[in-house]
């Protein structure tokens, strides 16, 4: 949450933010034991990292690129640039007569700095829809959308309650 605050993104009401909850929660992967935590979650994701890697991942909040384009979280590792946009009450911002959509500048965005780094780029949706909704990502270009993986804040939540529940006993 600190992370949030310092970057202006509360408000009064600070329970609904979907930027105070993707706080808390990356934050704790960045900070908890990554080789157990942010190893596994990424797994679920299907993306294998090494518990090295893991342990070195870059975690970057509200970057900003040169277009104004400014995702949730940027998490590097040797071989990826992960991009996360969260979603929790709003939508995904549409395409505009001066601006593309937001998840399509993303994809651009993100593609442009893995390449450039030689990594593999992924975005990674996360919403709070209980089911997968493909029309959430219409905005994108066909050829754009085998780089975005869905998931929601339930699974983020099963996962860690999991891999708590499997560590206590």
């Amino acid at each position: 949450m600190y992370l949030a605050e310092i970057r202006g993104k509360l408000s009064s009401l600070i329970e609904k933010k979907e930027d105070v909850l993707t706080s808390n929660v990356f934050s704790f992967f960045k900070y908890a034991d990554r080789a157990v935590f942010l190893k596994g979650y990424l797994h679920e994701l299907g993306v294998d990292i090494s518990k090295h890697e893991a342990k070195q991942a870059i975690f970057e909040f509200w970057p900003q690129y040169q277009d104004g384009t400014e995702p949730d979280v940027v998490i590097q590792t040797n071989n990826y640039y992960l991009l996360l946009e969260a979603k929790y009450f709003s939508d995904f911002g549409k395409e505009t007569p001066k601006t593309k959509a937001q998840l399509t500048r993303e994809v651009e965005n993100g593609k442009r700095e893995a390449n450039n780094q030689g990594k593999l780029f992924k975005l990674i949706a996360i919403t709070a829809d209980s089911y997968e909704r493909p029309e959430r990502l219409d905005s994108l270009p066909k050829g754009l959308i085998p780089f975005c993986k869905w998931t929601n804040w339930q699974t983020v939540a099963k996962y860690l309650k999991q891999v708590l529940e499997n560590q206590q006993g």
